[in-house]
């Protein structure tokens, strides 16, 4: 199984980040379950909610509170944050050319899992969850992995989607629009007050790597990729 992560990440004691389009579509519960059977993680204890492209944030504290939520139907929402990480729990988002974000803290006690459309980001998602995370604890020295997503180089848009993006994102190139989702993510990342140095943001393009992602904007097709978070 290809998982792509940050090392930093998993220093901490935590697992998750990324998985290929090797392990099959992750719309389906049984390649979920599949893959979470070959990582010896239960998968009653991984989390969903319904992605709606919002602002919107679910804390989980503790076990039973984990344990409500799973016996609760899914709420729409678009990240998850844990604090703190409890063990033998974790959250799961789905992807298809969005931005999985990953933000957590040197001690891997507090994390959180946000699904960052573009919508999301015009409405500071990620500023959002990294504020939410130090709201708890000021102290918290956090970092921030942007996972596999779509690159400026394939994220063509219309006037009316760049019009809410700052300018620094906007790209115009041959009569065409284009929008760099990391600029603005790590924009607010640093805003929140996650320092520039703690983001990392590798160049994995959905988009035009078709070997070992899905992507919507390519294919049209409804596959969608798994990122997860998960406490041992």
């Amino acid at each position: 199984m290809k998982i792509y992560t940050d090392q930093r990440l998993l220093r901490t004691g935590l697992v998750g980040g990324t998985i290929s389009r090797h392990s099959g579509n992750m719309r389906e519960l049984a390649c979920q379950q599949i893959a979470f059977d070959k990582l010896g993680i239960a998968p009653d204890h991984i989390l969903h909610f319904h992605q709606v492209h919002s602002d919107t944030i679910i804390p989980i504290a503790s076990t039973q509170q984990a344990q409500k939520y799973l016996s609760a139907a899914l709420a729409d929402a678009d990240a998850w944050m844990f604090s703190p990480c409890i063990a033998g729990w974790g959250a799961a988002i789905v992807t298809a050319d969005c931005v999985p974000l990953f933000v957590w803290d040197d001690t891997g006690t507090y994390a959180a899992l946000a699904h960052c459309g573009w919508r999301g980001v015009v409405k500071g998602l990620p500023e959002k969850t990294a504020r939410a995370l130090l709201t708890l604890n000021p102290k918290l020295h956090l970092n921030a992995w942007l996972g596999p997503h779509i690159q400026a180089c394939c994220f063509e848009v219309q006037e009316d989607v760049a019009a809410q993006f700052p300018p620094e994102c906007i790209i115009r190139h041959e009569n065409k629009i284009f929008i760099d989702l990391n600029i603005e993510i790590k924009r607010q990342l640093t805003e929140a007050g996650i320092p520039a140095k703690r983001i990392q943001a590798p160049y994995y393009c959905t988009c035009t790597d078709k070997e070992n992602f899905f992507s919507w904007r390519r294919d049209h097709e409804k596959n969608l990729l798994l990122s997860f978070l998960y406490k041992p």
